[in-house]
């Protein structure tokens, strides 16, 4: 081996690129790197992947990674990804103690562990599809339009601070019965085991008349 050839095996082994072009065939993750004027065959991407877990981030043109190549062949390497540059710097509020994890829509994953705090900022929609659901928090504050689908049992006081409304009906029953502290209004009828109470009154201690209405 001659020191021209020897000298381009050790000049291929490492080199920092940019991916050209991208692709996936057979379910690999494939990509193109151009390094000053010279463009590789596509390469294989690092990536996790085992039976305990497997983790697809797409590749995208003008990414910078390193293409190693253990035999000097640029053809016959594989791609560690990424280098943060100036076209794709650190996502903001990164630092020594918070990891970000932003996505091309603006979503952000953040952790703060001095803070000890975790965001989710999602730009639309989140869905979440188990068997099963624990929240074990203090206090948990939710401001929205909530539609729930399905039976609600509450182990402890319901406090309402607006009016509540049964497009079905409302009906309460169980334990000491049903405490009412102010007014009752109705358009319909009101009716107990006994029969219509509708417009029934009956003497106060005082001589007035209460009547329901």
């Amino acid at each position: 081996m001659g020191v021209a050839e020897l000298k381009r095996l050790v000049y291929n082994l490492v080199n920092v690129g940019t991916i050209s072009q991208t692709k996936s065939k057979d379910g690999k993750a494939l990509a193109r790197v151009k390094v000053l004027d010279r463009e590789s065959d596509f390469l294989p991407i690092v990536s996790f992947g085992n039976s305990f877990k497997r983790h697809f981030i797409p590749a995208r043109v003008g990414e910078q990674v390193v293409m190693f190549c253990p035999f000097g062949e640029a053809n016959g390497g594989f791609i560690v990804r990424s280098i943060f540059n100036k076209n794709c710097k650190e996502p903001s509020g990164s630092n020594e103690h918070t990891e970000v994890i932003e996505y091309e829509d603006g979503t952000i994953f953040s952790y703060d562990t001095k803070a000890k705090e975790l965001k989710v900022n999602a730009s639309n929609k989140i869905t979440i599809i188990c068997k099963s659901a624990s929240v074990t928090a203090d206090t948990v504050d939710v401001t929205a339009t909530t539609t729930h689908t399905g039976d609600v049992t509450i182990n402890g006081t319901l406090t309402v601070t607006e009016q509540i409304t049964g497009n079905g009906g409302l009906s309460i029953s169980g334990g000491n019965g049903a405490q009412v502290d102010g007014d009752i209004s109705t358009t319909g009828s009101i009716s107990d085991s006994k029969g219509d109470l509708t417009g029934h009154g009956h003497s106060c201690s005082d001589g007035a008349t209460a009547q329901a209405r």
